[in-house]
């Protein structure tokens, strides 16, 4: 046992014990300035001092006000599978994985007794014998390939040698993510060996992939209110510009990826009849191409005109392809209502016009796209989900998702928009 009993949760943040912690603390809006500036911190972090909690009922609160803190205030200037999103899902991975180091040797019955709440694992024993030898050579080398640690002329230490089983399909979400592959693991009856070390990096790989997962679904949320709450957008800003200094990253830029857009969008895309043409092409495309094309990065964007090269883009690429769509209507949208031309821009953000300038960008309000709630209702011929749809509450959660998921097989780095790549400086109150 731990010596707090609240102590789990500083190993997975999503157990009960840090939900009840969530539970049971003032909004997370309001929290003191020493939580504030952990959570603003918290992918900065570096050290042993950074990482390290004390067995303090008051320390294990604290660190779990503050990642909430961070992922709910995160949320508000970032989208879903972003690179912020997925620096705060690798950076909460890293500090689970450095925890479990840590407190492995002397309390591995309490910390096993966290990791089984997600894996099933038990103890190889006796199977141990019915392994080739060479066998567990290789697992242990593998382990220390993991570690860094080199092969020859250096201590094997205990973590790195073979002492664990598990069901290889409690791995199912780091496979589907490509964060693991099967052939990587040494499987005896459908259970994977692994050394402690390498349990420890696949529990928190699970802990940090679950960051993510959360963190999307709070930026959908937060996709939904008109403004989300002021003090969590000043710590989300705060978070996202320590982030340049610190991390660069290459993240593609340029045209957008069809293949991957939900198949309402591509419905659009395509041209409908008469009765749903101002819906498709006017409320879902306009803000659908506008966002995708035009992701805010670590702060909340009301105009077009404050994203580098947004004016250009919209005129250049997203207009383009709105007005191919419009023309491919039954009848074409604008031969009976060519007012809609400038409802478009409108939606935009340019105000009531058929010629917009830079300067008219905040002139009307630039749309969020529907959720998929509002457009099943709405435009219920455009949505016809297909498997990708499962528990998606956006269109635009789609498309980022299937970009972060499917995009890197084929050389796009997950969680971004299509195109070349260029080297960039990286970066509700209660739960």
């Amino acid at each position: 046992m731990f010596p707090v009993p609240e102590y789990p949760a500083v190993l997975d943040f999503f157990s009960p014990e840090a939900r009840e912690l969530i539970r049971s603390s003032p909004p997370l809006s309001s929290l003191p300035e020493e939580v504030v500036r952990r959570a603003v911190q918290r992918l900065r972090w570096r050290t042993a001092a950074d990482m390290s909690v004390g067995f303090s009922s008051e320390e294990v609160r604290k660190e779990v006000q503050s990642f909430y803190l961070m992922c709910q205030a995160l949320a508000t200037v970032s989208y879903p599978y972003s690179r912020e999103v997925r620096l705060a899902g690798e950076k909460t991975e890293e500090v689970v994985r450095y925890r479990l180091h840590h407190l492995f040797r002397e309390y591995e019955a309490a910390c096993l007794e966290v990791v089984r709440r997600r894996l099933r694992v038990e103890e190889l024993g006796d199977l141990r014998g019915r392994i080739p030898r060479e066998d567990l050579f290789r697992i242990r080398n593998a382990s220390l390939r993991e570690a860094g640690v080199p092969l020859e002329g250096g201590e094997i230490y205990p973590q790195h040698q073979p002492k664990y089983l598990l069901p290889w399909t409690d791995l199912a979400p780091l496979l589907r993510v490509n964060k693991l592959q099967l052939t990587g693991l040494y499987l005896v009856e459908g259970k994977a060996v692994v050394t402690p070390y390498q349990l420890w990096n696949l529990f928190s790989g699970l802990v940090g992939l679950e960051c993510e997962e959360y963190l999307a679904s709070l930026c959908e949320r937060f996709s939904e209110r008109e403004e989300p709450p002021e003090p969590l957008v000043r710590v989300g800003e705060r978070i996202a510009s320590l982030l340049p200094s610190e991390v660069e990253l290459r993240i593609p830029s340029g045209k957008l990826r069809p293949e991957f857009f939900p198949p309402c969008v591509k419905h659009a895309l395509s041209g409908v009849g008469a009765g749903g043409r101002n819906y498709a092409i006017t409320v879902l495309l306009t803000s659908f191409l506008s966002h995708a094309r035009l992701p805010p990065r670590g702060k909340v964007v009301t105009r077009i005109r404050d994203l580098p090269e947004g004016f250009s883009v919209v005129k250049e690429e997203i207009i383009p392809l709105i007005f191919e769509a419009a023309e491919r209507c039954r009848p074409p949208l604008f031969s009976d209502q060519p007012q809609e031309r400038a409802n478009i821009y409108y939606h935009l953000g340019f105000g009531m016009t058929t010629d917009p300038r830079p300067e008219d960008s905040g002139r009307s309000k630039w749309y969020r796209p529907p959720n998929c709630k509002k457009i099943s209702s709405s435009a219920p011929f455009l949505c016809t989900p297909d498997e990708w749809c499962r528990d998606i509450r956006n269109p635009l959660t789609y498309y980022y998702k299937r970009l972060r998921l499917e995009g890197r097989r084929d050389g796009v780095q997950r969680g971004d928009a299509g195109g070349k790549e260029e080297v960039l400086p990286g970066g509700v109150e209660q739960a």
